[in-house]
């Protein structure tokens, strides 16, 4: 069984000694020293300048500036959906989607997106904007023969996104493209 969100943030936090030579409280003073105050805006900032990984950098933030980690999952959705509330019906297809996959399948919210992951993020659910839910999906980088947007930042795991403009444009098309960043994040971890 996969981790609940919960338990992957605290990995996330625990883990960053080894995988960044700073603790959770080192980048805390970094962050309020150096960095943006608002959570999305750090954790762009994070990416940028520190070359961490878009879960990290999330998770960094929002542990730093006191954001959406110390909230419920349920009243993390409704902070991510705030403002566009008519994009929810998207992300909640999606999740059913990526959770219907396997119980491997764990799911976090974080500032700006829903991260899936079966040992490793497979795909995300990324509100963008008031019009759409971006799918992006870790497909590696070979070329494919996708509809979706090729993602222009190498060091990004998630490779391709799909607009998503309402719950009709979840495809079953778009589904087994999810199945199979899905698989290949299982085939990676065995």
């Amino acid at each position: 069984m996969g981790k609940s969100p919960d338990e992957m943030m605290a990995a996330i936090l625990r883990n960053l000694p080894a995988k960044t030579g700073r603790d959770a409280a080192a980048w805390a003073i970094l962050i309020k020293a150096e960095g943006p105050s608002d959570p999305k805006a750090c954790a762009r900032w994070l990416k940028q300048a520190h070359g961490l990984g878009g879960a990290t950098a999330q998770v960094l933030a929002a542990h730093a500036l006191g954001g959406i980690h110390d909230m419920a999952p349920e009243q993390r959705l409704d902070k991510l959906y705030e403002g566009r509330e008519a994009l929810r019906p998207i992300g909640d297809r999606l999740t059913a989607l990526a959770h219907g996959l396997g119980a491997d399948v764990t799911s976090t919210v974080l500032s700006t997106m829903v991260s899936f992951s079966a040992g490793l993020k497979f795909a995300e659910a990324k509100p963008a904007g008031k019009g759409r839910v971006d799918l992006g999906l870790a497909l590696g980088r070979e070329p494919l023969p996708l509809t979706p947007v090729k993602t222009a930042d190498p060091s990004d795991r998630i490779t391709y996104r799909i607009p998503l403009a309402s719950v009709d444009d979840i495809t079953g098309e778009v589904a087994a493209w999810l199945a199979r960043a899905h698989a290949r994040a299982a085939a990676t971890r065995a």
